[in-house]
């Protein structure tokens, strides 16, 4: 029964002309993602959230380590995080997922709730929390997932029970094995707390002139316990997890505004456009100007399910 109803859903995705896509729901803070052809390793970014994926597999590669997402694992995001991802997909068998967003005060208040009434709920606070990490479905997660997968074709349903049905997956992932990726948005060791609030600052404000030495100082951390402890969260030195946030909102520009490239590479916070364009092509192994062509067929590393909320700089 499950098995068929979810098929019928996917089947649905026929109806949409490109290949691969992400597109927001009737439901604020999810995200339908689909794909119909395999695509070796890219560059992705996603928000902190839960991936959910009902067909289909990817692969994600961060640092020295891979992970898998499928219809037997959803994935918990404790940040927002750049790595590479490959998919695997087929006409006769689509990739097709939901993404859910995680609200802090929502998470604060559900926490809240499973402390005050389950007397057995603990959550290892002085332990770091992985940043990213795939989680095998229990039964009370699959439940959930199904159910807010097959409402989205029902507007009124979705206007009903939509923000209860994404709650109820929020609900079952602070349940899971990976809790703590979650709490981590929340609550923290002193280390992580230092280094979160580093990369929020490098996140808002990804144009300026970033020192290390200064992000190092405000978190009273030496250069090199900083370096290691920011490296150890995310997978990506400070300076590299700024080029990347940088490189992938660029890429957004480029694919639905009309900037051009050297204007973006300024919004960005290039002042040298050969710098840009080198490194652009260095990640995504193509110049800027091809994905203005290829955005017509939404490739997935454009249209992935990270809902960008940055501010355009001018």
């Amino acid at each position: 029964m499950r098995k068929s109803a979810i098929s019928r859903r996917i089947e649905h995705l026929d109806d949409r002309s490109q290949s691969c896509g992400s597109v927001g729901t009737h439901i604020p803070g999810v995200r339908l993602f689909w794909a119909r052809q395999a695509t070796a390793a890219i560059p992705f970014l996603y928000d902190s959230g839960i991936v959910l994926v009902f067909q289909g597999r990817k692969i994600g590669y961060l640092a020295d380590g891979e992970f898998t997402y499928d219809a037997d694992n959803y994935l918990v995001l404790g940040m927002p995080l750049p790595f590479d991802c490959a998919t695997y997909a087929s006409p006769e068998e689509p990739l097709a997922g939901l993404y859910v967003d995680v609200e802090r005060r929502e998470l604060r208040e559900l926490v809240s709730l499973l402390e005050a009434f389950d007397a057995k709920y603990k959550t290892a606070d002085e332990k770091t929390a992985a940043s990213v990490e795939p989680a095998g479905f229990t039964e009370g997660m699959r439940s959930a997932a199904d159910r807010l997968f097959l409402m989205l074709d029902d507007p009124l349903k979705c206007a009903v029970m939509g923000t209860a049905a994404r709650r109820e997956v929020l609900f079952q992932a602070l349940r899971g094995p990976r809790a703590n990726t979650l709490i981590s948005l929340i609550r923290y060791a002193s280390t992580d707390e230092r280094i979160d609030r580093a990369m929020t600052a490098l996140r808002e404000n990804f144009a300026a002139t970033v020192s290390v030495n200064d992000l190092a100082k405000e978190a009273g951390m030496s250069v090199s316990t900083f370096h290691r402890a920011f490296k150890q969260k995310t997978g990506h030195s400070p300076i590299q997890y700024l080029k990347l946030i940088r490189l992938h909102y660029a890429r957004r520009l480029l694919a639905f505004e009309t900037h051009k490239i050297g204007e973006i590479a300024r919004i960005v916070g290039y002042e040298s456009v050969s710098q840009f364009g080198r490194e652009y092509r260095r990640l995504f192994n193509e110049p800027p100007s091809a994905v203005r062509d290829n955005t017509t067929r939404l490739p997935l590393s454009v249209s992935d399910s990270m809902n960008f909320n940055f501010p355009t700089k001018s």
